[in-house]
């Protein structure tokens, strides 16, 4: 059965957004502020003392790194509740989350995911009265234990699918002849594509880098290695007769742009 807190000194809401077009829009911001501070007038009747902010940061960066949870975590005090929205809002690792729950415990501090458990804590203050094996088997504190390792698995479960459709998104971008962000690739020009309903950036080939191109793979795929490589360019190639080593390595590393027109 989960007890009730007998005694509540601040109530802390606590919300972070990734990216920095979600922070400037704040739409996001405004919303979970808003499901926060329902849930703490419908439960303790009060209003939420102050929101901690974290705009524009990855969830992946640790609590202590972030600049609004790291004022949260010094000062919250023993009889605080923080409320978040969700579990990822907080932290995406199960690692860090673990971690996060004996430190609240011991803080005395009562931790909610109003839009996940509803009013069920997920964190309860430590019993300073509850030790040997009446501490290990208080089965509220392990199903909450086992909840939040789930959730976090969960969590960065969704953060690789993310990553990996970022991926294939850029590979896709890329074969269409877009510039995916850095340094203009060696073989190409950059120009600005209005076209479309936004703004992006076309790679142009240049012809006589593109023979370079072709000469460093028809090398590579005859198992040349870069230092070879890279004399043969300054062997066939009027006007690249320094061509360094460490430039076609970057060439043959590339991931995602840069193959020539034709091989």
């Amino acid at each position: 059965m989960i007890e009730p807190i007998k005694q509540i000194n601040n109530i802390y809401g606590y919300v972070r957004v990734s990216t920095a077009m979600q922070a400037k829009s704040g739409s996001s911001l405004e919303e979970q502020k808003k499901l926060i501070s329902a849930f703490v007038k419908a439960k303790f009747n009060k209003e939420v003392d102050k929101f901690f902010v974290d705009a524009g940061v990855s969830g992946a960066k640790p609590l202590t790194k972030r600049e609004g949870s790291r004022e949260m975590t010094d000062v919250m005090d023993d009889h605080d509740v923080i409320v978040a929205t969700k579990l990822d809002r907080l932290a995406r690792s199960t690692s860090e989350m673990l971690n996060i729950i004996p430190i609240l415990e011991d803080t005395g501090v009562t931790l909610y995911f109003c839009e996940l458990f509803g009013d069920m804590p997920v964190v309860m203050p430590r019993d300073p009265e509850e030790t040997g094996l009446k501490s290990k088997f208080n089965m509220v504190r392990r199903m909450n234990e086992m909840i939040i390792s789930m959730m976090a698995n969960f969590a960065e479960m969704e953060k690789e699918m993310i990553m990996e459709r970022t991926a294939l998104g850029k590979m896709a971008f890329a074969e269409k002849g877009y510039s995916i962000g850095g340094h203009t690739p060696f073989g190409y020009s950059k120009e600005y594509d209005e076209s479309g309903p936004r703004r992006h950036t076309k790679l142009i080939p240049i012809p006589k880098e593109q023979a370079v191109l072709k000469t460093i793979y028809a090398c590579r795929d005859r198992g040349l290695g870069a230092r070879k490589i890279a004399k043969q360019v300054c062997n066939l190639h009027p006007g690249y007769e320094n061509f360094p080593v460490h430039k076609v390595s970057k060439i043959l590393n590339r991931k995602f742009q840069g193959l020539p027109e034709a091989v």
